[in-house]
Order: C-alpha cells, then sequence, then structure tokens
C-alpha cells in the first residue's frame, strides 16, 4: 500500500488537476533537496557513474520533465521562479552552481533533453531569464555538437538540444543534424520498434525514450519537417499495437529489462501519443493505460516518509540499480507528467479512461523474438531478444525464460543456491553444489511459429536447447541438455507472495510430490511446475529475501535432480495466475 500523504485519492483514475496537485506535491516533497543556487536537487548520496555536479543536475533536470509541459499547458507551478534561478545559475560559467562544460558520453547531455523540451513546450518560461542567461544557455547546449555520444538512444537527445537551439535563434551545425536523425532511422527494426545500440536491445526504452522523443520531434516540427514527423507518428501508432500488451489491466507493466527504477516513465508514451490519436485505440483507452500506469505504482511504497521517490521499484531496494543510477535517477518518472501540455479541453482529458479492448490473447514477433500473452488479464513475456550486458543483473533482466506484471523478477537468482535460495525463471546447472550457473548469453535464439528456440551454454562442456511456448493456462518447456559430465540442476517457475524458510539439504526441501507437480500459493497468486518424466523431484524454495522487485518475500517451486554424463530432455509445465483461478492438482 501507498505510504505517501497524496493530495487526492490514488485509487481513481488521475484527473488533470490530480495531476497538477500530483506535481506540486513532488516539488514541495523535493524542494528541500534543492542545493545552493537552486541549480542541483540532492535527495541522498548514493553514487553513480558520473560526477557529483551532474548527480545535482539530474535531479534538478528530471524535475522539468513535469515543469515543462504543465507551464506548456499554462498550469501555475510550485515555486517556477526557482527553477528559473536555478537554470540561469547552472549555465553561468561564473555561478558556483554552474553545471560545468559536457564532455564525451557525458550524462549532462541526458539532462539537456529536458531542457530542450521546456525551451520547445514552455517558452514563457525562457523568456524569465535575462538575455545572458538565455546566451550563456544557449552556449552551454551548444557544446553537444563537440562531442561523442554513444551509438544508441543518446543521438535522440542531441536531436532535441539541436532543435531547441534552432529554436532560440542560434546557429547549428545541420549536417550533423541530419546525420543524427539518419542514425536513429538506421535503428529502426519493424513494428514500430527501435534496436538500441549495436546489440539492437528491445525494451522499454523504445516507450520512453525513442517513440517519446520521434513524438516531441513530431510535435514540434510537423509544420517544418512534415515527413520525418509523420514517418515518426505512424510508427508510433505501429508501436503501440504491441506495446499495450505490455501492460496489465491493473496498469502494471511487464517487469523486464533496464532502468525499471523509473516506475511509470512508460506510461507517457501514451499521453504523447494522444497528440496524434490512434486508428485503432480509442482516446478513453489510451487515457485509460495513461492512468491505471500511475495509479498503480501510486499505490505501491514507491516514495520515503518525506515523499522522496526511492530506489527500487514496488517497494525500496538497491538490488535493481544500474551503475548510472544515482538517488535522484528515478525522477525520471516525471517523463509521464506530459498530458498537463494538453489543454482541458483536449480530447484526452474529455474522454473517460476505460479499459483495453482487445481479449486475453497475445503476438509473436519473430524479428524481435519475443512472445506476448495476455491471460486473466496479466501480461506475460517470453524473449530471446539479446540483452544489455554491461548492466547490473543483466542475466536476471533479460535471459530468463519469462516475465511478468504480476510475478516479478528475482535478481541474484542463482547466488544463493548453496544456501537454499533460488530466483524465477531459470534452469540453472552445478558441478559441486555450491557454484551454480544459467544463461548469461545467448548462442542461437529464433522464433519458428509460436515456439521461441534458443541455444546456450551456462559453462563450458554443457550445451543447452530450449524451446518454449505458452499453453492454455500456462507454458510448456522442452530442454535439451548434453553434457560432458555429471551435474546437478534446478528448473524453477513463476515466483508468488510466499515466505518459505530456506533449508541448505536438497533433499529436505525438495520432497518429492505425487504427479510431479509442485503448487506454490501466496496471499495474491499461485506458480505451479510439472516434470514430466517422474525421475526428478519437485519442491518449493524461497527466493533470497529482498531480490524479487515485486515482493520482499517470494517462493518458486521448483524442479530439481542428477544428470549424469550424456544427453537429457527435461520436460517442464508450467501453470501460474490469480489466486482466485489456483486449483490444486486433481
Amino acid at each position: 500500500m501507498a505510504t505517501a500523504d497524496f493530495p487526492f485519492d490514488v485509487t481513481k483514475a488521475l484527473d488533470r488537476e490530480a495531476l497538477v496537485k500530483l506535481l506540486d506535491w513532488v516539488i514541495d516533497k523535493h524542494l528541500p533537496c534543492f542545493t545552493p543556487g537552486n541549480a542541483g536537487l540532492r535527495i541522498a548520496p548514493a553514487g553513480a557513474s558520473f560526477d557529483q555536479s551532474a548527480a545535482d543536475l539530474e535531479g534538478f533536470a528530471r524535475l522539468l520533465w513535469g515543469v515543462a509541459p504543465a507551464m506548456g499547458g499554462r498550469c501555475e507551478v510550485l515555486h517556477f521562479e526557482r527553477f528559473v534561478d536555478g537554470l540561469s545559475n547552472g549555465v553561468d560559467p561564473l555561478h558556483p552552481a554552474y553545471w560545468g562544460e559536457a564532455q564525451n558520453a557525458d550524462q549532462r547531455v541526458v539532462e539537456m533533453a529536458a531542457i530542450a523540451t521546456l525551451i520547445q513546450e514552455s517558452p514563457a518560461f525562457i523568456d524569465q531569464m535575462s538575455a545572458g542567461a538565455r546566451q550563456n544557455l544557449c552556449c552551454w547546449l551548444a557544446r553537444v555538437q563537440h562531442i561523442e555520444l554513444p551509438p544508441n538512444n543518446w543521438r535522440f537527445f542531441r536531436v532535441l538540444v539541436l532543435k531547441a537551439l534552432q529554436r532560440m535563434d542560434f546557429t547549428i551545425d545541420t549536417v550533423l543534424l541530419e546525420e543524427e536523425l539518419d542514425f536513429i532511422d538506421s535503428q529502426y527494426i519493424l513494428a514500430g520498434w527501435y534496436g538500441d545500440g549495436a546489440k539492437a536491445c528491445t525494451d522499454y526504452y523504445n516507450g520512453f525514450a525513442f517513440q517519446y522523443y520521434g513524438l516531441l520531434y513530431a510535435r514540434w516540427h510537423m509544420h517544418d519537417d512534415p515527413v520525418r514527423s509523420q514517418r515518426f507518428v505512424a510508427r508510433a501508432q505501429e508501436f503501440a499495437n504491441t506495446y499495450r500488451y505490455w501492460f496489465a489491466e491493473s496498469g502494471a507493466h511487464i517487469a523486464y529489462g533496464r532502468s525499471l527504477l523509473y516506475r511509470f516513465a512508460p506510461a507517457g508514451f501514451w499521453a504523447l501519443l494522444a497528440c496524434f490519436g490512434h486508428p485503432e485505440i480509442s482516446m478513453g483507452e489510451l487515457r485509460g493505460l495513461w492512468s491505471r500506469s500511475l495509479t498503480w505504482w501510486l499505490d505501491k511504497p514507491c516514495f520515503d516518509a518525506a515523499g522522496h521517490i526511492t530506489l527500487g521499484y514496488a517497494y525500496p531496494s538497491q538490488l535493481i540499480t544500474e551503475f548510472y543510477n544515482s538517488a535522484q535517477s528515478p525522477l525520471w518518472m516525471l517523463k509521464a507528467f506530459f498530458p498537463l501540455a494538453l489543454p482541458a479541453d483536449h480530447p484526452f482529458w474529455k474522454a473517460s479512461p476505460v479499459g483495453q479492448s482487445f481479449p486475453d490473447v497475445g503476438y509473436v514477433q519473430s524479428a524481435l523474438r519475443q512472445c506476448v500473452q495476455r491471460k486473466q488479464g496479466e501480461a506475460y513475456l517470453l524473449s530471446g531478444a539479446p540483452a544489455q550486458n554491461e548492466i547490473r543483473h543483466s542475466a536476471d533482466k533479460y535471459l530468463k525464460f519469462a516475465y511478468s506484471t504480476a510475478h516479478g523478477l528475482c535478481v541474484e537468482s542463482t547466488r544463493w543456491l548453496s544456501s537454499g535460495f533460488v530466483g524465477d525463471n531459470l534452469l540453472a546447472f552445478s558441478a559441486d553444489k555450491e557454484n551454480w550457473f544459467f544463461r548469461t548469453r545467448l548462442i542461437e535464439s529464433s522464433l519458428q511459429g509460436d515456439e521461441l528456440r534458443t541455444v546456450w551454454s551456462p559453462f563450458p562442456g554443457c550445451l543447452v536447447r530450449t524451446c518454449q511456448r505458452f499453453i492454455e493456462g500456462g507454458e510448456s518447456r522442452f530442454h535439451d541438455i548434453e553434457n560432458d559430465s555429471p551435474l546437478d540442476f534446478v528448473a524453477s517457475g513463476h515466483s508468488v507472495d510466499l515466505w518459505c524458510k530456506a533449508n541448505r539439504s536438497f533433499d529436505v526441501v525438495m520432497a518429492r510430490v505425487p504427479r510431479q507437480e509442485v503448487l506454490a500459493t501466496g496471499t495474491q497468486l499461485y506458480s505451479a511446475i510439472r516434470e514430466s518424466s517422474g525421475r526428478y523431484h519437485h519442491g518449493l524454495m524461497p527466493c533470497t529475501p529482498n531480490t524479487n522487485l515485486m515482493f520482499p518475500y517470494a517462493a518458486v517451486p521448483v524442479v530439481f535432480g542428477s544428470l549424469s554424463k550424456g544427453h537429457h530432455r527435461l520436460e517442464t509445465t508450467l501453470r501460474y495466475g490469480r489466486n482466485e483461478f489456483a486449483h490444486c492438482p486433481a
């Protein structure tokens, strides 16, 4: 349950007035964290892969994702004069609060995007700055033309900044602008989806980065760049057709991939899409997708006692963080505040929020190597897509067999196995019962019809070919295992909200269950796993406390056994869902 003192009923659909109150509440709660000169925001001393000045800027700029649309939509913004003061001081090389000059691959460039959005959405804000401050701002932003940026979604930052500089009548490198727009086009895959970087990762950076910035570009430049703007809109509309399957009817989104601590940032896409509409998704559905996402998160303990957004997911936990996350990073969630830019009489606000109009079915995208299914209002993902290997707990976040909106995912899934704890949706192997390994990379990955096939190796001497597909009521998994020496294995299903005591003795924890199925029933969820041959043990194991992103305490149903040297086939069937649909095996 929510722990914050929100100034409205978080169980009801958000309207424009409530969103303004929420923005004021967030600003008011974070105001004591402003640094001298108002150019920074420092919530806590948590470190990141950039200097403290950039971290302070990050906090300040991420509030602008709410301030910019609010002022553009003519909403009164609490203490807006402190933001004007902070922006003026942050770009002044002679002021102690100066943010510093951006260098290659600098976090400052990330935060420039929010300032560019402020320039485009709220010229009145910029007018509050002195002529000298506006000149300093242009010079500080223009540094983006002379530095190197990673070959990924960061290139959109440069596009947004250069177009904002043009808006301020500052001369820019138009050749560089075209090159960056061409690069963004080169990242496009199909069906509205972009691949982020050399490994073409497909995760939430599609929703709150590529598509978000593309729609901003179209909003600002439909008149002077109609061809490219229309292309961005068309891609966003096509993207929405599948992206909506990533959201549960409750508003939760699939726990998958990096940067999950941005909470409801993915919801901002739906509001931006409302600027252009969708031929198959009504305005009421768009508002419903947006509103339910925010209310789902606001009902979680995501804020601390002081009202500051925390590092974590459904509850505070630093285990989810990436190396690029400071204490201020979660404020990127304010990207979902874009609807404040829409006037009160906009169709988005006039429409009553409604549920999603499609049934509990799914889709398969072969080029993305992903299958998504809706089941009883929840969303489930099978993914053979590439991982962002440089992030923390990358294998847990990308390379498990399945992800969902309900069950969460566990990090440190194999680290504590020798102590009697295990994570969800994996197949782990050990040669000594002390050191356990599951898949950390994919050798091959493909979709053949509705069957996801992957080839992987936990370590030399063990090769696994896995086939997965959704079936009625759950999922089937087939693993063909070739091992050069005897091994032990543990295979797990989805986690549930259940306390279960760990036991180092596997033969106790893994008590044999009749009919080769174990059913884990929590207060909200159930999850079962059945192994077909009857040769192996079934049981229940706890997840290490605080490693599941949804529940501090969680447990998983498992299959456990030993494999002699040779070839083996492990066939498992999984059932899962909400408790009201649970039933014990006959």
